[in-house]
């Protein structure tokens, strides 16, 4: 299956997802018209803090790189010699707000999924952040997980669509 065939079930949105559905890419289409589902209620999105957290740092560092010409390993380094200026990039504000408040996307609480998250990252080989998603989509009982992140492949318990 793929997302265009979406429909009347419950996805968890991995923040690759939002970061081609803000961007210019091959993908960036399908991925907004995914969003574009989940604005109209025929797909449940679902987040998690963590997807926010990634979603806005990657879109700072984006905005910094463009602006400013510098390297990704640079760009941090700025933000953290120059932390007044972070306000000064408005995309990761802006765009996290549209996340948070124009698609109806739910923010999955995931302090109960500690435990569950460890034992996925144990488990599956699976980095924290993304075992914490693992863990949201199988504790929430999502349909799938949206991703471009083969690694999710590894968790038998997860039904994971690419875009």
């Amino acid at each position: 299956m793929d997302i265009s065939g979406l429909k009347d079930c419950s996805v968890f949105l991995d923040t690759n997802i939002l970061i081609y559905a803000f961007t210019t890419t091959r993908l960036t289409p399908a991925c907004e018209a995914l969003l574009e589902k989940v604005r109209n209620g025929v797909v449940k999105g679902h987040v998690n803090s963590t997807v926010i957290d990634e979603f806005f740092h990657k879109v700072l560092l984006m905005q910094v790189y463009a602006e400013k010409g510098l390297q990704p390993s640079d760009a941090i380094g700025f933000l953290k010699q120059n932390p007044e200026r972070v306000a000064d990039f408005s995309l990761p504000f802006d765009a996290t707000r549209e996340v948070l408040h124009d698609y109806g996307i739910i923010v999955l609480d995931t302090a109960p999924l500690l435990d569950e998250t460890l034992a996925f990252s144990q488990k599956y080989g699976l980095l924290f952040s993304d075992a914490l998603h693992a863990a949201s989509c199988t504790h929430y009982a999502l349909d799938h997980l949206i991703t471009n992140d083969r690694d999710f492949s590894r968790v038998d318990r997860l039904s994971v669509i690419a875009p």
